[in-house]
This record gives structure tokens, sequence and C-alpha cells, in this order.
């Protein structure tokens, strides 16, 4: 489930088209690992599953495919959730307008995103770092810097701070 997110969020992203056929069983896998009929343990004695299911949910609703009743698998509790999860959730709500307490749960989440960020010269950071690096999720720091730039630039309101935040995305780059 985590590879296929990645495969359908990029591609959605850079805005190629996968064929139907590998597209369709792709988003069916994932609608069934969500609702429970596939099972994918974690590599790592974690409990990572909501984190697993977030990010399946967020590649669904980028295409469309995704309705509110898939989120009744997972406990909604974004303060203890890891940045990346806040940003799936963010892209979640975006994408999908039938949610209850929409605007509410969007205001939430940006707000708990723009407590996590932290600017060290022009550099950025998150003040949880040190438990945001779930690499066997193919989830880094560095990606959820570029991850907020991506998720923020429809939001007006995030006008002013994306430069700086631009600018902290690139300045993690090494080498």
């Amino acid at each position: 489930p985590t590879l296929t997110s990645y495969i359908l969020a990029i591609a959605h992203e850079a805005g190629w088209s996968l064929p139907d056929e590998t597209k369709g069983k792709m988003e069916t896998g994932l609608r069934n690992f969500v609702e429970g009929s596939i099972v994918r343990y974690s590599p790592l004695p974690t409990a990572d599953l909501s984190i697993r299911k977030l990010s399946a949910i967020e590649a669904l609703s980028r295409n469309r495919k995704a309705e509110a009743k898939l989120l009744s698998s997972i406990s909604i509790e974004p303060n203890l959730w890891p940045t990346s999860a806040i940003i799936d959730w963010l892209n979640i709500l975006q994408n999908m307008g039938e949610l209850p307490n929409r605007t509410d749960r969007m205001t939430e989440a940006e707000q708990i995103l723009r407590s996590r960020l932290n600017f060290q010269g022009t550099t950025l950071g998150f003040s949880t770092e040190k438990t945001d690096a779930l690499w066997w999720l193919m989830i880094s720091n560095d990606v959820n810097a570029v991850r907020a730039v991506l998720s923020l630039l429809p939001f007006e309101r995030w006008k002013e701070d994306l430069p700086r935040i631009v600018q902290g995305a690139l300045g993690r780059q090494k080498s």
C-alpha cells in the first residue's frame, strides 16, 4: 500500500497518466486495504496502520476515488500524527468536499502544521523531526517539506509564507 500510494500520488502530481487497467487495480487494492479486506502488516513492529491508511486515502482522493466512509477505520487525532499524516489529512480535506466539519478540520490541520514549522536560518525544519523520519513508509523530513509546499500552494492565507517555506525546503538539500 505504501508504494502504491506513492506511485499514484507522484503520477498525479507530475501529471502523468497510468494505464487505466493498472490504475484501476491500484485504486481497488488501496480501497481494499483501507476497508480491511487486504491486510498488510508493517515491516517493523510499529503502530503505523493509521498512517498507511491515511496515505492510501490521500492517494485515492486525488482522483476522486475516496469517500468519507473510508475514514471510519481511522481514529481522527491529528495532534498525535506525524507531520506526513497531517499533510495527507490536509490533502484529503482539500480533495473531498463532502466531509463533515471540513472547514473546521482544515483550519485545525493548518494550525497543527504551522505550529510544527521551524526555521533555522534559511532551512525549514519541523518541531517533530525526530519522530517524523519513517523511512520504512518512504517518509522523510525532506519529503515532508516539499509536500508541505505542494499542499499549501492553493491556500491564499499561506501566500505570504510560501516563499520562506519554499526557500526552507530548498535549504534542506545537501550535495
